[in-house]
């Protein structure tokens, strides 16, 4: 358990520095109110549905197994076979596809520079570039549809089955942060649209895909999935 308290304690810490960057920031004018009110939002999306995805693996965990203290750590919450082979690779990159390379990579530098905290900052940089990819996919679709539907699209991606992929090491955040880039660059050709779902529908969609998503979390404590 001290570990999963020691990476709560050191994301919340990296939380108060980020907002204390986009305080300084806003305040010099190098970023506008909007996009600082747009990294906030993306960023507290990540966090809030990082802590749900982690809480209820831990929970699972606890009810059905009983795993305390130190049986339960980061790299045993999610023990599917594909994110133990990630969490190796962020302290020895190898021996994984060429996508999920760039990640190990990426996170075995990170973790370099942080003093060997190759999994924190694996999970740390997976959260980054999640936020990133909501940040521009939101940036764009406020211009071609309003800011209502860029919050509600961004929120509902992070819900969407299989989504807690995009918060663990691996190649599902890189491939998220290429498709964003992509969007944000070439979807300035797309034409305004004004249709979008009724609350109604959107509360539906939520639902069913927070409780698959739900089941997903499940399976992959069970190391059943990734």
């Amino acid at each position: 358990m001290a570990e999963i308290l020691g990476f709560l304690a050191g994301a919340g810490i990296l939380a108060l520095v980020g907002a204390l960057i986009a305080v300084f920031l806003r305040q010099m004018g190098w970023i506008s109110r909007a996009t600082a009110h747009l990294l906030g939002r993306s960023a507290g999306m990540v966090c809030g549905a990082g802590a749900l995805y982690l809480g209820t693996a831990l929970i699972f965990e606890l009810a059905v197994y009983g795993r305390i203290e130190g049986e339960l750590t980061l790299d045993t919450v999610f023990h599917g076979p594909y994110v133990r082979s990630m969490l190796s690779a962020l302290e020895e990159p190898r021996g994984v596809g060429p996508v999920s390379a760039v990640f190990a990579w990426l996170g075995f530098a990170l973790g370099k520079v942080f003093f060997g905290q190759f999994v924190f900052c694996g999970i740390v940089l997976a959260w980054l570039m999640t936020m990133g990819s909501l940040f521009l996919l939101q940036l764009r679709l406020r211009i071609i549809a309003d800011d209502t539907q860029a919050r509600d699209a961004a929120f509902l991606l992070l819900c969407l089955p299989g989504s807690v992929f995009f918060l663990l090491p691996g190649a599902a955040p890189v491939c998220l942060l290429i498709c964003a880039i992509l969007f944000y660059l070439f979807g300035k050709r797309l034409k305004p649209w004004n249709k979008r779902l009724t609350p109604t529908g959107y509360g539906w969609l939520l639902s069913v895909c927070a409780v698959l998503s739900a089941a997903v979390v499940v399976c992959l404590a069970e190391g059943k999935l990734g």
